[in-house]
């Protein structure tokens, strides 16, 4: 909204490998984040929009002496890693005695720098949220792993990534569930000395899993925008992948980590990206025999489909993006018009006739700007564009329709970030709800530095972690972003999907009996409260863009 000028640009040859490591509150691949995250929150009542941080947690520091640490705060919520790249690799390093203490070479850490590229690898980030109801039924929270195993296996052992396993143990009565879940968990990701080398978790070499028990209160909900924040500030490289619903079954594309590599290269010296990664429902599974991706031995890995399909699914209409049709437990409140779905009446009806699921979804979606296309039509449509050229590698494939050359694609992210910043306007009331009420977590690459020096994306525009709730606010910080200046667009080649074997795995007809209704707005009680932060955020972010605009001015008149 606000340009930058050639003065606000990061200098990059005086210092692009320190740019964001010594600047910003996230780790780096030799120290661990500080920072503290609130898992729940309540209004306080006064100042007005004021909340109270209930429960928070932070990361703990490496040990000296074990490959897995456990740190608390407070009287109930823990850290305890299970698995990290540079767990055992301080305890192999070769040690000197200083004044009768053991010395070692290198500093413990949760990375093992030999395997990352700081500034061209791209962290994957995943939460995980296990509750009581997938609790009691084993099976359910094998499948739940497993998904969370399948997108580490998918983005494989050359790039990082972070998986945070949120568990709850308030309720005494089921410890026994909670004790068998969290042995599951160390079964699946739990690490040692002696399976650096073994085949079937080579692919979690380069991973860091951590659970996060956060016992407060029976039933108290936990921000899943805070586990998403703690998860980004885990990450060791300039560029990060977060908000991948993993509950909803979504596994990533094949060639993810290898197009999100090659978009982090790309931008090197362009800072201050956003890249959109589309995520879709599959009416069908990969049902293709294909020996080029066998899954490793007594492991249960979902398989997804690659880029080169693309095509044949836009031709098809196989995959729609409307997810919620497809949750397995259904929104307990109803937005006004609309009626519940049951998601296997849902699957059936697109697989007789996909047509007509798409454009009722699309229908529905446009509510309320329906004079023009809605900002998710605007990214998938830019996304379908340009992914179906990369595998055809012609703009438009074989026809050569689509909208490539400069001037259209200028005026597309024009488009997109217009629309997302008119979200912020609360003088247009459609344009709020759709902003509260947008129902999928936006799953972003992004690039940990800002468009302008002064910026610092995991500090100055992470997840509001009080705005907890199926439909509170997802879209919120993608907003932010575009207002900052931040160049929007998306990740070609690369979406998620969930499938129906995934779909299945994770609603099962005791799941479904055991679960309390989902609820569809933000968690926090008080309306008033949620009108207020709202208002705090949007002013804050203008604020941010008028300011650094400011000192470009001043910066140019010197």
């Amino acid at each position: 909204m606000l340009p930058s000028t050639a003065s606000s640009r990061w200098n990059f040859h005086l210092s692009q490998s320190d740019a964001w490591q010594s600047a910003d509150t996230g780790s780096t691949p030799t120290h661990s984040s500080n920072t503290k995250f609130c898992l729940n929150s309540s209004p306080k009542g006064y100042p007005k929009g004021a909340t109270t941080c209930n429960l928070a947690v932070s990361w703990p520091q490496p040990s000296e002496d074990t490959y897995t640490s456990t740190t608390s705060f407070g009287d109930s919520a823990s850290v305890t890693v299970l698995r990290s790249p540079g767990g055992t690799d301080h305890l192999n390093s070769k040690a000197t005695t200083v004044r009768g203490r053991l010395k070692r070479k290198h500093k413990p850490a949760w990375w093992n720098e030999k395997l990352i590229d700081a500034n061209n690898d791209v962290t994957l980030t995943l939460t995980l949220q296990i509750t009581s109801a997938h609790m009691k039924e084993k099976t359910l929270v094998q499948s739940l792993l497993a998904v969370a195993e399948s997108n580490i296996y998918v983005w494989g052992s050359n790039q990082p990534s972070v998986l945070l396993i949120q568990v709850d143990s308030s309720n005494d009565e089921e410890i026994t569930y909670f004790t068998q879940t969290i042995q599951m968990i160390k079964d699946t990701f739990g690490s040692s000395s002696s399976d650096q080398s073994s085949p079937t978790t080579s692919h979690l070499k380069n991973s860091l899993v951590a659970i996060v028990d956060s016992s407060y209160e029976e039933s108290a909900p936990v921000s899943r925008k805070a586990l998403l924040n703690m998860a980004t500030h885990a990450a060791p490289t300039r560029w990060i992948v977060s908000g991948l619903e993993l509950e909803r079954g979504l596994v990533l594309s094949r060639e993810a980590s290898i197009y999100a590599s090659r978009e982090a290269r790309v931008y090197t010296d362009m800072p201050g990206h956003a890249l959109v990664i589309p995520q879709f429902a599959s009416t069908r599974d990969d049902t293709r025999k294909d020996a080029s991706h066998v899954t490793p031995k007594d492991r249960l890995i979902y398989s997804s489909i690659g880029s080169e399909l693309l095509p044949s699914i836009r031709g098809k209409q196989t995959m729609v993006s409307t997810l919620s049709d497809y949750d397995c437990i259904q929104c307990s409140v109803e937005e006004e018009g609309e009626e519940d779905v049951d998601p296997q009446d849902a699957e059936e009806d697109v697989d007789d006739g996909v047509d007509d699921g798409v454009e009722a979804n699309r229908r529905r979606l446009s509510d309320g700007i329906s004079a023009e296309k809605n900002v998710e039509e605007l990214l998938e449509d830019l996304w379908w564009d340009l992914s179906v050229a990369d595998v055809y590698g012609t703009p438009g494939g074989f026809n050569g329709e689509a909208r490539t050359s400069v001037r259209a694609m200028a005026k597309i992210h024009g488009n997109i970030e217009m629309s997302l910043i008119s979200l912020l306007d609360r003088s247009k009331n459609d344009h709020v709800e759709y902003l509260q009420y947008f129902d999928k977590s936006p799953i972003l690459l992004i690039d940990r530095l800002g468009p302008k020096k002064e910026m610092m994306t995991l500090d100055l525009a992470s997840e509001v972690e009080e705005f907890n709730g199926s439909k509170c606010f997802n879209l919120l910080r993608l907003a932010q972003l575009a207002t900052l200046g931040y160049k929007i667009s998306v990740l070609p080649g690369v979406f998620a999907a969930s499938y129906p074997n995934t779909r299945d795995a994770l609603c099962t007809k005791s799941f479904q009996d055991n679960s309390p209704p989902q609820q569809c707005e933000c968690d926090l009680d008080s309306e008033g409260t949620v009108k207020e932060i709202l208002i705090d955020e949007v002013k804050r972010s203008a604020k941010v863009a008028v300011l650094t605009n400011e000192l470009d001015i001043v910066q140019a008149t010197v």
